[in-house]
């Protein structure tokens, strides 16, 4: 390491280094003993901190992405650095080691190859010996295969812990980080799972609610209107989950009950492997098909038996919306109508098959947000009609287009233009038309 030091002594002398240090500790680095000690954020630092004072430079800013994966880039201090180069903040960055900066080869070699040299930064790796503004450094043509090294260790630490969590899935131990409302981790062993007294017995009300008659809209607002805290509330004051949107209500809606009903972790059924992530350097999770997923069946304590469980089931499959958006047409005035309050009306059928128009913000909280709009579809496509009408008409109105065909007094160029035009905007009625009267089209 000193030799490193001294060779930099004998490098370019300038006095207007801007440096900005970098330090990154993902997760899977601090679960490795041996990686404890050695890459911890402070221990960074300070070897950082040792090599900047004896270059004679200064500091302007420290970085820190404590717990992000270095296989991609999406880190809030990384970022930060990003921004500080294109203001010219700093002009010098400098990790420990070439790891640290990321461990996905393409992009790694994207900013070392490309976007440093372009905004004229300078990178420095210590522990790899690399630098890229000295040409005399032979290890700068060996970055690449290192970059490749690092994302290769990556992607094998990623099938081990895949590897293990799977194992211990199909062993009936749960590897969720939080468990479904109404049921929690053993606080001795944090992979079996024990009914959370505090909460199931609104599981359980929930159940028998909807299983002597009552809609998911009525069970909705009886919760509500007994102030009892909705599972994502509930999860926040009992962990430390965060939900960053800013759209949360804290209101007990049709989906989060529908989501309650469904899930068979209450009648002691073990349900993981429901999504998987699209590979390691993508942090995207996709659905995987029920005859994939792990489940095994009465695996700890039950809030619903059985029985009720499955009649249950059968009620919801019978209710079950008969529109599917995805394999049906869209609807005609689909995400083009909206409610007075300012959301979007949503369409729903009835008993009779008749669909009819329903305010989104309604239909999830009720009264208290919107008092609906009370339409059926009909009624909505009729008033539509009778405004298109209204604006067909206006274009067809006697004398609203005037041409003089005396030879003499038009230019030919400018009859053919207003053709044109008329012949355009004559398509565009037809279609309306057509809509507004199928009857006469």
């Amino acid at each position: 390491m000193d030799n490193f030091f001294y060779k930099y002594n004998d490098f370019i002398n300038f006095k207007d280094w801007k440096v900005g240090i970098y330090t990154r500790l993902s997760n899977a680095d601090m679960k490795e003993d041996h990686l404890k000690q050695s890459e911890s954020i402070a221990n960074q630092i300070e070897l950082l901190k040792r090599f900047v004072k004896f270059k004679g430079w200064t500091i302007l800013k420290i970085y820190i992405d404590d717990g992000y994966s270095g296989t991609n880039f999406d880190r809030p201090d990384f970022k930060h650095m990003i921004q500080d180069i294109e203001v010219g903040k700093i002009n010098v960055v400098i990790t420990k080691d070439l790891s640290r900066l990321g461990r996905d080869y393409i992009e790694t070699g994207y900013y070392i190859e490309k976007y440093f040299p372009t905004k004229n930064v300078r990178y420095i790796a210590i522990n790899d010996n690399i630098d890229t503004f000295d040409i005399n450094n032979t290890n700068n043509d060996i970055t690449p295969f290192k970059s490749v090294i690092n994302d290769t260790y990556a992607r094998d630490t990623s099938k081990k812990v895949r590897s293990i969590l799977m194992t211990m899935a199909l062993n009936g131990k749960s590897i969720k980080p939080f468990q479904p409302y109404g049921l929690k981790k053993d606080p001795t062993n944090k992979n079996n799972v024990l009914i959370d007294e505090e909460v199931s017995k609104n599981v359980y009300n929930i159940f028998m609610m909807y299983k002597n008659g009552m809609t998911k809209k009525e069970i909705c607002n009886y919760l509500n209107e007994h102030n009892i805290s909705t599972p994502l509330k509930y999860k926040e004051l009992k962990s430390n989950y965060y939900n960053p949107n800013n759209n949360k209500t804290y209101k007990w809606t049709n989906t989060v009950v529908n989501k309650i009903l469904r899930d068979r972790s209450y009648v002691g059924d073990l349900v993981q492997h429901k999504t998987t992530k699209v590979n390691y350097k993508i942090n995207k999770h996709i659905k995987v098909d029920e005859s994939n997923q792990i489940i095994i069946e009465n695996c700890f304590p039950a809030i619903i038996d059985r029985q009720t469980f499955n009649i249950v089931q059968e009620i919801l499959n019978k209710q079950a919306n008969e529109w599917n958006y995805k394999s049906s047409a869209h609807h005609l005035l689909r995400g083009i109508t909206f409610c007075s309050c300012g959301a979007k009306i949503t369409y729903c059928k009835n008993h009779n098959k008749n669909f009819r128009c329903i305010c989104s913000n309604y239909k999830k909280y009720g009264k208290k947000i919107c008092t609906n709009v009370h339409l059926t579809e009909n009624d909505l496509i009729d008033s539509v009609l009778n405004d298109l009408k209204k604006i067909i008409f206006s274009y067809f109105t006697p004398g609203r287009i005037k041409i003089d065909f005396n030879k003499n007094s038009i230019d030919r160029n400018l009859l053919l233009k207003l053709i044109d035009k008329i012949v355009i905007n004559d398509n565009e009625i037809h279609i309306a038309y057509k809509f507004a009267f199928p009857e006469n089209s």
